[in-house]
């Protein structure tokens, strides 16, 4: 099972913005990011597509769950600064038998990278990146996750850690 773990795409500068930020939408180079996560994902087959409530979160999610036919599913426990309570939704989805998409914010993923590596058997590598519209595929069972695999955004695998577990894996 995998749990793609999409951080939100590009928004454009928060300084630029006037209004709530909970509000902020994706730039037009951010609904690209999020049309191009359709043919993406879609391979992976995913039953649920989970978002942090912020706007940009759901817009980057959207046209993902349009083409699957499902509804984009929020909780606050995926927003900004969410940490132990996005881990603990994480971990429980390692349990499951089938992909789920999780769409959050850098720092989320920051604190899940650190909360998810363990030594030998999950590493994210030197700097875990997570640009604006990437995914991390996240590959466990029981509860657990045995191997990463970022995907940068439009360009695929870039670096597979650990086991191959993704069909979009490099050999």
């Amino acid at each position: 099972m995998e749990v793609l773990l999409v951080r939100h795409a590009h928004a454009g500068a928060k300084d630029r913005w006037s209004g709530d930020d909970r509000l902020r939408p994706l730039s037009a180079r951010g609904r690209g990011e999020a049309l191009a996560l359709v043919e993406l994902l879609a391979p992976y087959r995913p039953r649920q597509v989970l978002s942090s409530p912020l706007l940009r979160c759901v817009q980057t999610v959207q046209p993902l769950a349009a083409h699957l036919g499902l509804p984009v599913e929020t909780s606050e426990a995926l927003g900004p600064r969410a940490d132990r309570d996005a881990a603990r939704l994480v971990r429980s989805l390692a349990s499951g038998t089938r992909a789920v998409v999780v769409c959050t914010h850098g720092e989320t993923i920051e604190a899940l990278q650190r909360r998810l590596a363990r030594p030998g058997h999950l590493a994210f590598g030197p700097g875990s990146e997570h640009e604006k519209g990437s995914v991390w595929v996240l590959g466990g069972s029981g509860g657990r996750f045995a191997d990463a695999i970022y995907l940068r955004p439009g360009q695929g695998p870039r670096r597979v850690l650990n086991a191959q577990r993704s069909p979009h894996a490099e050999s």
